[in-house]
């Protein structure tokens, strides 16, 4: 019998492979936090700012990842120990000190990321 388990850990992971990302639109900017799952438990964690007079700001950090169950919990970065949760409706979900914030996943495809 061949090993499942490796399969089984493939298949959990893809769900999360992709593109997420949350933005906020006020008067005075448009914000997007996107985060980047790819292969080997890498990832990508993008923030940018576009103000109403076209001033555009962003960042940039990598990181690590670890999925156990439906809680996905970031490594090596400002914002370690952060813990996400596959929500029922296939988001991810963040509670913290600042209230909820919601990724949606926007594409299956992180290649132009990598």
């Amino acid at each position: 019998m061949s090993c499942s388990s490796d399969n089984d850990d493939n298949d959990k992971d893809s769900i999360l492979l992709g593109v997420w990302q949350t933005s906020e639109v006020t008067t005075e900017a448009t914000t997007a936090f996107t985060l980047v799952f790819g292969d080997n438990n890498t990832g990508l964690s993008i923030y940018a700012i576009e103000t109403n007079t076209g001033e555009e700001t962003s960042s940039l950090e990598p990181f690590n990842w670890e999925l156990n169950g439906k809680v996905v919990t970031l490594l090596d970065t400002d914002v370690s120990g952060n813990s996400y949760e596959i929500n029922d409706d296939g988001q991810l979900e963040l509670t913290g000190s600042a209230g909820v914030v919601v990724l949606d996943k926007i594409s299956n495809d992180y290649s132009d990321y990598y």
